[in-house]
């Protein structure tokens, strides 16, 4: 027998194709194994030892099986028999053994047009600069034939360069006369090309799909989130969609990984020592009690001051809440409660009295957009929990407190307005201000007058820095690729924090609030909202120039230059 094996090897190995074939054979085998049946084995945990024992044991018997035939054309038809046998075994084992219908091997799943399909989409999701993902997995990318293919590539060139350009915002309001997007980086709003009216009215539509929104309804406001994973990006992109519309038209934004943007620490917030000193008292269990005023204008941190403030206190020995119309983000151990008009059984500032009827120890309040929030806030005085109001305003600390009073008490009604003020411990307000980008910033030495503004009082000795965007690459200036040629990164905020002692309160039911912000300057240590930028100066962090663009008293203009990054795909 064993003579005749080894003639029957010896007449079979003659041919060199012989050899090929039973290695293409075998090749085959172990790559089906290996790509489709061990991760298949590993995932639903089948007896993976067990299982690979079968087909390696098959493998060698398979080898034996076709050199014992004489005839190497029957013998090979033999050994792909013998190797399908563990297969087809292991095809019932696992569809006796997995309850899912839908995750069952079937004749139709290895069907020759289900794989050339598979194949052209994974072709056409590899070829894809970018590839959407909405609540139910990754979307599709429309094939050459489709009618979205357009639209697909329409979205790619208004999202990839705002993603590129550092974007924490895009915007586009749609109206007859077409879309008129824009995008914020770093807190600077820039202009992009406009849009055609169908074109940003199909990318809205696309983009509200992907994210399981209502497409056909464009006046409600509507919420989703979606991600976009870019060709050659190590991480995916997190966005928050919100639209809504009018009379005027569609209002549709994009904020870009929205999380990260507002995961920031209390103390990284930019608040100086002598403010961080105003606000102690408040962060120990002793001093949970008040009102704390936050206000800001529109897109100047207020939301990231609001999460930040609540961030001082442990949420695991202090109860907090919060009442929010949008949860922006989710901080650990506060019980945030998202307000919803539509489904709410309460108006807001019945929601918010109930949530100070459980006993809170600090509560944290969105905004004011009911004035009968105030009231609400205002009820448990100075022996109630500590309530930080977000009250967006344009016009400082003044406005901050002057819009608190109007909302609690109407003009004139002075047991109300008591009542409003009684509770107040501080008021707080900042402005976003771009931060120098370290790697290409242009160091220099300040000239009298801007020595004498920020105090210093030996100029040569000092170094400030201003933007640059610009560096030296082997004797060649070249944009800068840290910043993208902007000369800033990322975003800073100086405060302004005005502490509210019992003599302001009685100058604030007065109606004097200058007489109130005079004696927190002069008595309680209170610094002003430039000072505090002028150090961030001092330190390099940001510059002169841009401190005049922010505390500039005429309304800030959108920048025309540098509308977007190149686009990536």
């Amino acid at each position: 027998m064993l003579t005749f094996a080894a003639t029957a090897s010896a007449i079979n190995l003659v041919d060199f194709i012989k050899p090929i074939l039973m290695l293409v054979v075998l090749g085959v085998y172990l790559r089906v194994l290996g790509q489709i049946f061990e991760k298949d084995l590993r995932y639903f945990n089948l007896k993976a030892g067990l299982w690979n024992s079968i087909f390696l044991v098959t493998a060698c018997l398979a080898i034996v099986v076709v050199l014992v035939i004489p005839i190497f054309w029957a013998g090979l038809p033999a050994m792909i028999v013998v190797l399908l046998a563990p297969i087809l075994a292991y095809w019932k084992y696992r569809n006796d053994n997995i309850v899912d219908e839908n995750q069952k091997f079937s004749l139709a799943d290895m069907s020759m047009s289900d794989r050339m399909a598979a194949r052209r989409s994974r072709n056409e999701q590899r070829s894809a600069a970018a590839v959407l993902s909405g609540p139910n997995g990754d979307v599709q990318v429309p094939g050459e034939e489709d009618p979205l293919k357009g639209v697909h590539m329409a979205m790619e060139d208004l999202l990839l360069p705002a993603i590129d350009a550092r974007a924490s915002r895009l915007e586009i309001a749609l109206t007859k006369n077409g879309g008129a997007a824009s995008q914020i980086v770093d807190s600077v709003r820039y202009k992009r090309e406009p849009i055609p009216t169908e074109t940003a009215k199909s990318i809205i539509d696309y983009l509200k799909q992907t994210a399981g929104l209502d497409v056909a309804e464009n006046r409600k406001l509507q919420r989703g989130e979606l991600g976009i994973r870019i060709r050659n990006a190590t991480k995916s992109t997190h966005l928050h969609l919100t639209t809504s519309g009018g009379s005027q038209g569609i209002l549709f934004r994009l904020d870009v990984n929205r999380d990260q943007q507002l995961d920031r620490d209390f103390k990284d917030l930019g608040f100086e020592p002598e403010q961080l000193e105003i606000l102690a008292p408040s962060g120990t269990a002793e001093g949970q009690h008040g009102v704390i005023l936050v206000g800001t204008a529109p897109g100047q941190g207020q939301t990231s001051t609001l999460y930040g403030l609540m961030q001082r206190h442990d949420a695991y020995t202090s109860n907090i809440k919060s009442l929010e119309r949008d949860v922006q983000r989710g901080i650990e151990g506060v019980d945030h409660l998202a307000y919803d008009p539509a489904t709410a059984d309460e108006d807001f500032p019945t929601t918010l009295r109930s949530i100070l009827r459980r006993g809170p120890d600090i509560v944290m309040v969105s905004d004011l957009k009911d004035p009968a929030t105030a009231v609400q806030a205002s009820l448990p005085g100075r022996d109630g929990p500590l309530i930080y109001v977000g009250v967006p305003s344009k016009d400082g600390i003044r406005g901050v407190v002057t819009d608190w009073l109007r909302a609690a008490a109407e003009p004139k009604d002075q047991e109300a307005a008591k009542k409003a003020i009684a509770p107040l411990v501080a008021a707080v307000t900042c402005r976003v201000m771009r931060r120098l980008c370290t790697n290409c910033r242009t160091p220099y030495s300040p000239n009298a007058e801007q020595a004498k503004k920020l105090g210093i009082k030996d100029p040569a000795n000092v170094q400030l820095y201003r933007q640059s965007g610009r560096i030296q690459v082997k004797n060649k200036i070249e944009e800068c690729p840290t910043c993208g040629g902007t000369g800033f990164l990322g975003t800073t905020a100086a405060f302004e924090v005005m502490p509210i002692d019992r003599e302001a309160r009685k100058l604030l039911l007065a109606s004097d609030f200058k007489g109130a912000y005079t004696h927190a300057r002069r008595s309680l240590g209170m610094m002003m909202m430039q000072e505090a930028a002028l150090r961030k100066v001092a330190r390099g962090e940001t510059s002169l120039e841009e401190v005049g663009r922010v505390l500039a008293s005429e309304k800030p203009k959108a920048s025309k230059s540098r509308p977007a990054a190149s686009s990536t795909g």
